[in-house]
Order: structure tokens, then C-alpha cells, then sequence
């Protein structure tokens, strides 16, 4: 059996959103190819390194741990089914990364790209819808693939709240998370505006954030002709990043929440990462963690309850 086919076996036997199964089978196409290694069978450790070592010529040590961690996935499945003899791929560590601060957007960074898109006549159009983009995925650290994904009946606006469904969702999990207040006059706005172009109410199923309805050159998901791609989002945020000299992107933006929620602006004040974690969807703490930048000022009033015995 081929890698490929393994992996297509694979996809076919397990419930999985198109993105995961669109990069694990990436990983066994690379495999294929890097390895020159083709059938699971002829997989050994001198496979598995010249893998390692052409994907670390053209790419950096966090793309090869990704696609390392879906070949340990599908390899792992392959011998527990008695598909292959060996899982060579048990004992394979990942490549050592450096361990860089989390990469948030300032406060003045923030203030900078909001001030721009309210008064700037060359703003990217929509310039108010691409505003409340920023401000949602500010209050509610939503990934750039959740909020493309939202629809109409996700969203409480009587009780503040939002479903982050399965639909957007890594893990095929969903969880509710409250919508803080200064955000659901945005929200109206948003909904009122999109009645008014589409000629009725919004119904089950009509996705919330859908620049196409409001821009004729952003074209929709060729998969749902009633969405917009999530690759507008990551092109809007290069353009504004561009314009601005600010970088963003929806990922940051969601550090920087996590960061902002982890960091109370009254330094005695213990923030509650538990909170936090449940707002941002993730299982594992210590991947909440890994969100979070302390401010030197929080570790100082530690520092500073210290004291030597006299």
C-alpha cells in the first residue's frame, strides 16, 4: 500500500474537517516524494531522515513538526490495524524549535488599525465590515477559520452568547463563549446591513461575516457559493498590515487576547487562565500557555513581594 493510499484509507474511515484531511494528505504526498518512499512497507529510518532532511532545506522546523505529526498519526493507525509490521515513526522527535515570546499586536498597534479604518478614505473596502472583523476576532479570540464558518443560528444576541461550531472547529468540538457587550451593537450593525443586500432576514444556515455580499471583487467559497473563503481574511490582514506598518493576522490577533485576558490591567489582580482556555477552545492548558506573553510589570510585582529574612 501506498502512503497516499494509507492516508486516503485513512481520511475515508475517520470524521475529519477539510482542512486536516487536506494536510495529512499533503504530509504522505511530501513523504512520498522526500523519502522517495512510496509503500509503507519499505518505510525504515533512513526513509524518515532523508524526509526530515529535504523538508528542513526548503522549509522551517515548524512545518516539518507539522507534517511530522500527521505521519506519526497515520503510521501509528497502520501498525495497531496490522496494516504495516513496524511504526518507525514511534521514536521520530521532532525538530527543536526556539522558543520565541508569543506574537501579539500592541495596544497602539491596535489603536493605529482602528483609527485607520474609520477615517481613512483608502481604507480597503469595506472598510466598517473589515473593522468589525478585527473588533470580533479582538473580543473573542475566535481562529480565522471559525468565523467564516458562523451562521445565523450560532448567535444568542439576547443572551450575549456565540456557539463556535463544529463547523470552524480543529477538533470537531463546539463550545459556547459569551459575546462581550461593546460588540453586539457591532453585530446588529452587521446583520441589519446584510438583510438590507440580500432582501430579507437572516435565516438558519446564512453565514454572518460574508464580505461578498458587500464588495463585488471578493468572490465567494467555490464550495458554498453563500460564503466567503477564509483566504480573503488572511489578504485583507496582509494589506492592512502593509498599510498600516502594523503586522497582523487573525492568529495574532488571538495572542494577543489571550495575552490581553492573562495580563489585568491591575497587576494584583490573578487573571483566571482557566477562563481563558475555555474561551479559546482548547483542551490542553499548557497550550493556553503557549498563547500567553506575561508583561514584564505582572512578573515585577512578583519580584517585588519577595524579600530576604532579616
Amino acid at each position: 500500500m501506498r502512503m497516499t493510499e494509507a492516508a486516503e484509507l485513512y481520511i475515508a474511515l475517520n470524521v475529519y474537517q477539510p482542512d486536516t484531511a487536506d494536510t495529512l494528505m499533503r504530509a504522505a504526498k511530501l513523504f512520498e516524494l522526500r523519502a522517495d518512499c512510496a509503500h509503507i512497507e519499505s518505510i525504515d529510518l533512513q526513509s524518515i531522515m532523508r524526509f526530515r532532511n529535504e523538508t528542513l532545506k526548503v522549509a522551517k522546523p515548524v512545518t516539518y513538526n507539522g507534517y511530522l505529526r500527521y505521519l506519526k498519526l497515520l503510521n501509528k493507525w497502520l501498525f495497531e490495524e496490522g496494516y504495516s509490521s513496524r511504526n518507525w515513526f514511534s521514536k521520530i522527535k521532532a525538530a527543536p524549535l526556539p522558543m520565541a515570546p508569543p506574537k501579539i499586536v500592541s495596544e497602539d498597534g491596535l489603536l493605529k488599525i482602528i483609527h485607520y479604518l474609520k477615517n481613512d478614505k483608502d481604507a480597503p473596502h469595506p472598510a466598517w465590515f473589515w473593522l468589525i472583523v478585527i473588533r470580533f476576532l479582538y473580543f473573542t479570540g475566535v481562529r480565522r477559520r471559525q468565523i467564516v464558518a458562523i451562521e445565523f443560528q450560532d448567535l444568542d444576541i439576547k443572551n450575549h452568547t456565540l456557539t463556535c461550531s463544529y463547523r470552524g472547529s480543529k477538533t470537531y468540538r463546539e463550545w459556547v463563549i459569551p459575546l462581550a457587550d461593546e460588540l453586539i451593537p457591532d453585530l446588529e450593525y452587521l446583520m441589519r446591513r446584510t438583510s438590507d443586500v440580500i432582501g430579507r432576514e437572516l435565516r438558519e444556515g446564512d453565514k454572518l461575516f460574508n464580505v461578498c455580499w458587500f464588495y463585488h471583487r471578493y468572490k465567494p467559497d467555490p464550495n458554498n457559493p453563500r460564503a466567503m473563503r477564509r483566504e480573503q481574511v488572511t489578504g485583507f490582514m496582509r494589506r492592512l498590515s502593509n498599510k498600516v506598518e502594523v503586522r497582523v493576522g487573525a492568529h495574532r490577533i488571538r495572542h494577543t487576547t489571550a495575552t490581553v485576558l492573562c495580563n489585568p490591567k491591575d497587576e494584583t489582580q490573578e487573571p483566571d487562565i482557566f477562563a481563558v482556555q475555555r474561551l479559546l477552545g482548547h483542551t490542553q492548558l499548557s497550550t493556553t500557555r503557549n498563547y500567553v506573553e506575561t508583561k514584564v510589570g505582572r512578573i515585577r510585582t512578583q519580584v517585588n513581594r519577595m524579600s530576604l529574612p532579616k
